[in-house]
């Protein structure tokens, strides 16, 4: 069976362009009536992982979701919008992107992700017992609107990974601290996620894109595209053939490829891939290593060769949010609180939540002093 993306230009977030895009994306898969009848109540998902604002190319920019609520109804669709960030309230979140203005203005409900459940008759296939909200299983129809960002966990955070924010913000702590410092390991839980969902439609804003430090502490860099499929796997991996790079080099496609999932021959509409430049795209490094390696090894190897959150003392401004989202308590406040958090690496699980959440860009990941030498002899 064959999997359709379509690609389509779209220079810049005016509201005429980004409908116009929006529409065309759409259409070349089949059109929105494909995916959405009259009376459907539409969950559009968002990233809004931390409430920046739109110029920051954290979250999902407000001109895509108002053009999709505009292109639900014309179909009779009933749309509402709904998310879990890291920390803190979705309705926050949403204020600080732009995204409760639109939705103020379209009359559409805001839904704080909340009621975590496990579903009954939508298991994931290796890890049975997942909680997600309960909004989205109350959804006919689940739109999934992810951005386009470079990730230090996982290098992109695109469709799949964009589903995390299904799991109430507590429970996304434990999926963490069970996944460790493995990340085929998350990445599993995340294509679980994908299949216990199952998005009807999938649509990336790449209009203004994330590279370096994302996925929150990134530099916002102009692409120009919006992609859109009823197959996320396979919109990730035209992203991948985009950048150039391997496909298997975006772990959740590597765990998908191994589980049979993904491997579908996928045609790109619209835009001829071919044509389309994105030079010198920043990707984060990605150091850290799989351990399964004897005990005595693990912890001779593991200072040298894997990479570690660090502090930059000049940015912090002692917040402590970090502090607070850190899943193994890894983080904990100085002494006396008057100086920037301190690590704790023998906990760290190296899932990178508070660089996620920093919302001064004060956390960078840091490779250790292997790979630092290797880096210098090529």
């Amino acid at each position: 069976m064959k999997s359709v993306v379509s690609v389509i230009r779209c220079p810049n977030y005016r509201e005429e362009e980004v409908l116009r895009s929006l529409r065309e994306a759409i259409d070349l898969i089949g059109g929105i009536g494909a995916f959405v009848k009259k009376g459907d109540r539409v969950l559009l998902k968002p990233n809004l992982i931390f409430g920046k604002s739109p110029d920051k190319a954290v979250t999902t920019h407000p001109t895509i979701v108002r053009g999709i609520i505009e292109i639900v109804r014309e179909v009779g669709g009933i749309p509402f919008i709904g998310d879990s960030p890291g920390l803190g309230s979705a309705t926050r979140a949403a204020e600080k992107a732009g995204i409760k203005r639109v939705a103020d203005e379209a009359n559409c409900p805001l839904v704080d992700f909340n009621r975590p459940i496990v579903p009954e008759k939508r298991k994931g296939k290796v890890f049975r017992k997942l909680e997600i909200d309960q909004s989205v299983l109350d959804a006919d129809v689940v739109i999934n609107l992810p951005k386009w960002k470079t990730h230090s966990q996982t290098l992109l955070t695109l469709g799949i990974k964009n589903l995390f924010g299904c799991v109430p913000g507590a429970k996304k702590a434990l999926w963490h601290l069970q996944a460790g410092e493995d990340r085929t390991r998350f990445a599993g839980v995340l294509i679980d996620l994908y299949q216990v969902i199952q998005p009807s439609l999938t649509i990336l804003d790449g209009v203004v894109a994330m590279e370096g430090n994302g996925p929150s502490s990134g530099d916002p860099t102009s692409i120009g595209l919006i992609l859109a499929s009823s197959d996320a796997l396979s919109l990730d991996q035209v992203v991948c053939d985009l950048l150039a790079i391997p496909r298997k080099s975006l772990v959740t496609n590597l765990v998908a490829f191994e589980r049979g999932l993904g491997l579908d021959e996928i045609e790109v509409v619209g835009e001829n891939p071919s044509s389309i430049k994105i030079p010198d795209f920043k990707l984060p490094s990605l150091c850290n290593l799989d351990w399964h390696l004897p005990g005595f090894l693990k912890k001779a190897l593991k200072k040298a060769l894997s990479s570690r959150p660090v502090i930059a003392r000049e940015v912090c401004k002692i917040c402590h949010q970090c502090v607070e989202i850190c899943p193994p308590k890894a983080l904990v406040q100085s002494q006396g609180g008057q100086g920037e958090p301190v690590f704790d690496y023998g906990r760290c699980i190296r899932c990178y939540c508070c660089q996620e959440i920093c919302p001064e860009g004060a956390i960078a990941i840091e490779p250790g002093w292997a790979m630092k030498f290797v880096g210098r002899r090529q």
